[in-house]
């Protein structure tokens, strides 16, 4: 289960919805992964040393997935049948999204309608 930048966030935050998906992923035992992308956003935004090592937390509990060439071809194709549809998907999503369906895995996000009109990607929200 791939873990979107807005969940690690509200994670960081103690947001209640977060920490009781995260707690439903964990006692099911879900194997976690925070795509290479979602540290960039998520650690630009990073202001404080305990915000840095909230953070680090998270990650030493979840395996890093890479953005690979296979995922850049995918959410080049996302980005296009989207925008030749009529909707915008987000950059950042697209390749989050490419991630995910390459893996065949599900993204935990509150940001639900962007990740649908990605499309072949299944969601769980919190």
């Amino acid at each position: 289960m791939l873990l979107d930048s807005c969940f690690l966030i509200d994670l960081m935050n103690s947001d209640e919805g977060a920490v009781a998906k995260l707690e439903e992923l964990t006692e099911r035992a879900v194997p976690l992964a925070v795509t290479s992308l979602s540290v960039v956003e998520v650690g630009y935004g990073l202001r404080s040393k305990q915000e840095q090592d909230d953070f680090d937390g998270i990650l030493s509990r979840t395996e890093m997935v890479g953005f690979e060439p296979d995922d850049a071809r995918r959410a080049s194709r996302i980005l296009r049948r989207t925008e030749e549809h009529g909707e915008r998907v987000g950059k950042i999503d697209a390749m989050i999204g490419a991630i995910a369906a390459g893996r065949d895995e599900a993204v935990v996000t509150r940001n639900v309608e962007e990740f649908r009109r990605v499309g072949e990607v299944r969601v769980s929200p919190y």
